[in-house]
């Protein structure tokens, strides 16, 4: 009887019927089986041969039960119970039966629309904001640890889950090739960016169906890693936008310190990369009329200084918007069939609104000549005419909250300093070193300031200020 086969139809703790193999891994094998004591089915992960004879696996294996049981998310699989029956060591888990993985999908319908890679993104980076917040590095992120199916998206197997920082030079890695950071391939210390350049990996992959790294050794994927030149997705398929070419490529970058600091500013990233998704017009819907916002265009170039200065703000400024026509139907422009006027008719006509019109002008002119003659009849110094209300009108409020801009792209930045109405300044310093976008600001995010005072972004690329 093979080695897979052996566990068939055994009871495992007393409790836990195995009944057919899931799936085999690098070093353990998935098995559906029923829970006798709560009466479910579930997946029982147990460790391979010959790994389940070193001991330092074995702990290392139970220390992802820990680990994994220790957290709960929509996007991370539940781990239930853990332990040894004997020489067998195992996990149980939650039954993903209605699932299949990323990388099952990818190989059966190619690349995935971009709107459906943001959304498997943003939920992934939900979940791994919950593993980094306790302290933990996944470090297995890859497209078959990625289920799709009812629900978000969900990540599995934290099989080599550990504290950041916790390698040291020569500690074997382990891990799936292609998906590993250069930090995670050469046994060096790990953080969060070693999982968000994993995602990146996932994500760039689900896009295009290629891998940013190739390579099939350790030292072809390092080479990878050193020439540093990856494909942006949009050159290898039309209808990405450049937010997410953006955000990809900059969780690919080889130096941690150069990548998202945290899941949450990739999330952002993401986040405005899904407004581009969604502002992209399907070739059916581009003969209609659309009202396009064109608020966040690049403010003009302050004459000098390292950024760009707008003027003061009074209040909240306005939004700026253009209607964009189509050209529609003659018979559609004259109101249908209705006649249009005779010639003659409509000259008289005009003449007789524009007399109309120089008329009532010449009348307001004359009032408020009046109003400025006779208003100051009354007490001696009574003060001018008051200046018009700000346009957030009487109602709007004297104090705002400073927004959280941190980890946003320069023009997500500076739309949010607008819509709060603060008085914004972009500051920038080239910095290759830091992520593009906002990187500090002043006041701090949730600062109650007065409507109109002075609000300085930094960002760390000269290109931004240009």
């Amino acid at each position: 009887m093979s080695d897979e086969d052996a566990a068939i139809g055994r009871r495992l703790a007393d409790r836990y019927r195995i009944s057919e193999l899931v799936a085999r891994g690098g070093m353990a094998r998935v098995y559906r089986a029923r829970d006798e004591r709560l009466d479910r089915d579930v997946a029982v992960k147990i460790l391979s041969s010959p790994y389940a004879d070193d001991a330092a696996f074995t702990d290392q294996f139970l220390a992802e039960a820990r680990a994994a049981a220790s957290i709960s998310h929509p996007s991370l699989v539940h781990v239930y119970d853990s332990g040894s029956d004997g020489d067998t060591h195992y996990i149980v888990m939650e039954l993903l039966d209605r699932h299949r993985s990323l990388r099952e999908a990818i190989d059966a319908d190619g690349p995935l629309p971009a709107a459906e890679v943001l959304r498997i993104g943003r939920e992934l980076l939900a979940g791994l904001r919950v593993v980094h917040d306790r302290g933990l590095v996944h470090c297995d992120v890859k497209s078959g640890n990625v289920m799709l199916g009812p629900g978000p998206a969900k990540l599995i197997d934290f099989g080599i889950a550990r504290p950041p920082s916790d390698a040291v030079d020569g500690d074997t890695s382990i891990g799936s090739l292609q998906f590993m950071s250069p930090e995670q391939l050469h046994g060096e210390a790990l953080g969060p960016g070693s999982d968000l350049f994993s995602l990146g990996v996932v994500l760039y992959e689900a896009l295009t169906a290629r891998m940013p790294y190739p390579g099939s050794t350790p030292e072809e994927v390092s080479a990878a890693h050193a020439a540093g030149s990856v494909t942006p997705p949009s050159r290898i398929r039309d209808g990405v936008p450049k937010r997410l070419d953006d955000a990809i490529l900059q969780a690919l970058r080889r130096a941690p310190a150069s990548r998202f600091h945290s899941a949450e500013a990739m999330s952002r990233a993401l986040e405005s990369a899904k407004a581009e998704v969604a502002a992209t017009v399907a070739p059916g819907d581009r003969d209609e009329t659309r009202v396009i916002d064109v608020a966040g265009r690049r403010p003009d170039r302050a004459s000098a200084g390292s950024g760009y200065v707008p003027p003061a703000v009074s209040g909240p400024p306005p939004q700026v918007r253009e209607a964009v026509p189509v050209a529609r139907p003659a018979a559609a422009r004259r109101g249908g069939s209705r006649p249009a006027a005779p010639p003659g008719r409509s000259r008289g006509l005009g003449n007789l609104l524009g007399t109309l019109f120089i008329l009532a002008a010449a009348a307001v002119v004359a009032v408020l000549v009046f109003r400025l003659v006779f208003a100051g009849t009354g007490e001696p110094g009574a003060s001018e005419t008051p200046s018009a209300a700000p346009s957030g009108g009487t109602d709007a409020p004297s104090t705002v909250t400073v927004p959280e801009t941190v980890g946003r792209s320069t023009q997500d930045g500076i739309a949010a300093a607008q819509e709060a109405g603060l008085n914004w300044t972009v500051r920038c310093a080239e910095d290759p070193n830091q992520p593009e976008g906002i990187i500090g600001q002043e006041p701090p995010a949730g600062t109650e300031v007065a409507r109109g005072s002075r609000f300085t972004m930094f960002s760390a690329r000269i290109s931004d200020c240009q």
